[in-house]
This record gives C-alpha cells, structure tokens and sequence, in this order.
C-alpha cells in the first residue's frame, strides 16, 4: 500500500494540478495491478517524507493490527480517519450496514486439558 501523486490539467485552462490516492498492489492472474483505495483529493498536505508511515498505518488499522509502540498523533488520526472511509466503502459495497459489523470470533479453552507437544525432532 503506498500513497501515489498523479498530475491532472483542469478542463477550463489546462493548468495541471495534483491529486493523491492511496493505492494496493493486488496479484491477479495477468500480473500485478494497481487498485485505488481512496482517492485522497488535491488537498492532501502531509510531507512525502510521512507517506509510507501514514499507508503502513492505514495498513494496520484496516487489517486490525495492534501498535506495540504509541503512533505519532496527527499521523494517527489522519490514519484513523482514511482507514475508516475505506472500511466504510468496503462494507457498502459487500452490502454490510454500518450498525451491522461483527467482532472477532473468541472460544474459551481449558488450558489443563491441552496436552505438551515437542515440535523439534531432535529434541527427543
């Protein structure tokens, strides 16, 4: 996932400006394509320098990744933001509500009836 600027002339002047997406890489069975997220529009400001954070983050938020360390803030809530516009797009197009998403599925196990496997075999 990476953030991608893409030059495009106005219609009136033909001056051309900038507009920012956020893109994956998917393999399909002609090759590797490119698929837009998230168009993020032509005022998108944060430094070239913060883009793969800002999409690794995106990233996390969407699959459910947790953070070890605390996220830098603004980077956060802009993550926090994008992330949750592309959750909302991806539930409206598989037909999911917003009032209607599940949570993680749990079981309880009792850990005394778990039995000690050894995984190496040269650890007889």
């Amino acid at each position: 996932m990476y953030i991608r600027r893409t030059t495009i002339n106005r219609h009136k002047d033909g001056e051309p400006y900038y507009t920012y997406r956020l893109v994956e890489s998917v393999r399909i069975s002609k090759g590797v394509r490119q698929r837009t997220l998230l168009n993020l529009g032509s005022n998108f400001s944060y430094p070239r320098e913060t883009w793969p954070d800002l999409a690794r983050r995106i990233g996390e938020i969407i699959s459910g990744q947790k953070q070890l360390f605390p996220p830098v803030s603004d980077l956060e809530d802009a993550a926090q933001r994008y992330a949750a516009l592309i959750i909302q797009s991806r539930n409206r197009a598989g037909g999911i509500d917003s009032d209607d998403t599940s949570s993680s599925d749990y079981c309880n196990v009792d850990i005394s009836t778990l039995e000690f496997m050894r995984l190496c075999s040269s650890c007889n």
